[in-house]
């Protein structure tokens, strides 16, 4: 039951929530909030949006590379903080040939779009990818632990 609920819902909420943390990571350095900015709606209201289309299109475009590394580590037990930021950073990387390709962008957008890779692979790395395997561990020391038990009962 275990197994089930952590597919259902321990793995697809750390990846909203990885996706949200990314989204904040990435728009942070470029949001310019003054005391007087902080008490207007309409500022809020345009960062609240721009904060949801951010946290949109950082899950539309990690989603494939998400779920395919998300089944390899769940497979392999891999469950490495190293593991995990590794391959964060390498998405990172692979986003910004993918959109770029040999037309580099400023070095704050490079490094946005590397720091939000880095705090989506830790985050997720917290919620859900430090116990990555566990259900095989568990499932494969169960039956050899009800074999071992002498049966219950009476005499024959």
């Amino acid at each position: 039951m275990g197994t089930v609920l952590r597919f259902l819902f321990v793995l697809p909420l750390a990846y909203v929530a990885a996706c949200l943390t990314a989204a904040f990571a990435m728009l942070w350095p470029f949001l310019e909030i003054s005391r007087a900015a902080a008490s207007d709606p309409v500022f809020i209201g345009r960062a609240a949006f721009y904060f949801g289309a951010q946290a949109i299109q950082v899950g539309t475009v990690a989603f494939l590379p998400w779920a395919g590394f998300m089944v390899v580590s769940e497979i392999a037990g891999l469950s490495s903080l190293l593991l995990h930021m590794l391959a964060g950073l390498l998405g990172g990387v692979a986003i910004l040939f993918a959109a770029y390709g040999p037309n580099v962008p400023h070095m704050s957008v490079q490094t946005a779009i590397l720091v939000a890779s880095l705090t989506f692979a830790l985050v997720y790395w917290i919620l859900a990818g430090h116990g990555a395997g566990r259900w095989r561990r568990a499932e494969r020391a169960s039956p050899a632990g009800r074999a071992a038990t002498p049966p219950q009962g009476g005499t024959a």
